[in-house]
């Protein structure tokens, strides 16, 4: 792995992104946004999903995801930012791994959403409850997200554990 962060490093991207002192603030700051946007909408949905506002449809709460994506792709972005401006920070962190992990976690509890359960129960209406199935991935998807945000936050304190 040391070998991937000194060719990384040496690229002119990385070395511009060190250069320029106010990419990486703004990338913080556009970070922030995003995470505010994928933590309040799909933490909202996710609820829903887990039996709560039962007032709300379904469909009325998926109606706001587009706005989620976007954070979520405003993220990666600023992520790999922050990734190839100083890999050395993130490769031996055992918080970037872990926030990785909740990550993958998150995508694949979706994918399993899309593929199995959403057509299924965005026919519910204000009122209905939703089945036992939605309310478990509602609360893998609230629980990831929050591991995402509860580890890239704990990336500066735990530091290169590795």
């Amino acid at each position: 792995m040391d070998g991937f962060v000194v060719w990384v490093e040496s690229t002119t991207l990385s070395r511009s992104i060190v250069q320029y002192r106010w990419i990486w603030p703004l990338c913080e700051v556009i970070h922030f946004i995003g995470l505010t946007l994928v933590i309040g909408i799909a933490g909202f949905f996710d609820v829903r999903l887990m039996g709560f506002m039962k007032r709300v449809p379904l469909s009325a709460a998926r109606d706001l995801m587009p706005l989620a994506i976007a954070g979520f792709l405003m993220n990666l972005t600023t992520g790999a930012t922050f990734f190839i401006g100083a890999p050395h920070q993130y490769v031996n962190n055992v918080a970037w791994w872990a926030k990785v992990f909740f990550l993958v976690l998150a995508g694949l509890n979706a994918m399993f959403f899309e593929t199995t359960l959403g057509a299924r129960t965005m026919n519910l209406g204000a009122g209905d409850d939703t089945p036992r199935s939605a309310k478990i991935v509602g609360a893998v998807s609230l629980v990831s997200w929050l591991g995402v945000l509860y580890w890239g936050r704990m990336l500066p304190y735990i530091g290169n554990a590795f």
